[in-house]
């Protein structure tokens, strides 16, 4: 009788012992599905941030006026930002024609482009190696790599190259030249109210030199040029007359119509980050999102 109740104890205890197993089991479940929900809807709404940041940038380009684009205008601040309850949504609107066009290389007539990608290679201080893969990625000599194309919203006809990011060379010569570089369409021009002194002089001073530019941009800060032909005016009188060759044909302008949009947004721990590649065309048109890449 005694081993009997003792057996019927040690089978309540193992039955108990399982249905604890059981629940553990089960609330572990439901706090991993819980888990899973909270991330979910953490990652819509990380996304909401970044889609309100993306209309922020397209609105500021829209309701500038793009006769005249300098770096005083309210797309160019540094700064907007915007403190959330669990996080924050931060992001900055770069111009893209401030840049020197990778594709303008394409064409294998255009020395005065190859020599200008020299010049400014020699200034950034990049590896001889490192100008060789991009001259010969852009010039057909070797493929790009456009394996990665899939991830963007749309891709629309340009060069040879869509993102800088293409070029297969070194992480720590990309980091070096992205600030200066752009893939843009072949007939894309240059804002001589954006561009660096480091690009500008690639283009205009075969000599180097750049400080021999230092006069005509710092006038940009207060009183951005209106015209080509003003900042054409304003570069000879600086360097002299005979410089009006040098000048002509390079693809300058005074505003720009490519821009990227880098939105950065953090929530309960979680960060998300954007790139719009923005095409702002004549109203009714207006700003719109050529392509995006979003990162998790």
């Amino acid at each position: 009788m005694t081993a009997s109740r003792g057996f019927v104890l040690v089978n309540a205890l193992i039955i108990v012992a399982a249905l604890s197993v059981v629940s553990v089991w089960l609330l572990s479940r439901a706090e991993t599905g819980r888990a899973r929900a909270a991330a979910a809807q953490e990652a819509v709404q990380l996304e909401l941030y970044l889609d309100a940041y993306e209309n922020l940038a397209l609105k500021l380009l829209d309701d500038d006026l793009p006769t005249v684009d300098d770096l005083s205008e309210a797309w160019a601040r540094e700064d907007h930002e915007l403190a959330l309850d669990r996080g924050r949504i931060a992001g900055r609107i770069e111009d893209l024609n401030s840049r020197f066009n990778v594709n303008w290389l394409a064409n294998p007539e255009a020395e005065r482009a190859r020599a200008a990608f020299d010049r400014l290679a020699l200034t950034l201080g990049l590896q001889p190696k490192t100008t060789e893969i991009i001259v010969a990625a852009i010039t057909g000599t070797e493929e790009p790599d456009r394996d990665d194309r899939r991830r963007y919203v749309e891709i629309p006809p340009r060069g040879p190259v869509v993102l800088v990011e293409q070029l297969a060379i070194p992480p720590s010569e990309l980091a070096i030249l992205r600030p200066y570089l752009a893939a843009l369409p072949a007939d894309s021009r240059l804002n001589v109210n954006t561009a660096s002194e480091a690009v500008l002089s690639s283009l205009l001073l075969p000599d180097g030199n750049p400080s021999a530019l230092t006069a005509v941009l710092a006038r940009r800060e207060q009183d951005p040029y209106e015209s080509v032909s003003e900042f054409n005016e304003a570069v000879m009188a600086r360097l002299g007359e005979d410089f009006e060759e040098q000048l002509a044909g390079l693809r300058l302008s005074v505003n720009s119509d490519w821009f990227v949009a880098t939105a950065v947004a953090e929530l309960g721990g979680y960060l998300a980050t954007r790139r719009a590649i923005v095409r702002r065309n004549p109203l009714p048109a207006g700003a719109m999102v050529a392509y995006r890449e979003d990162s998790w």
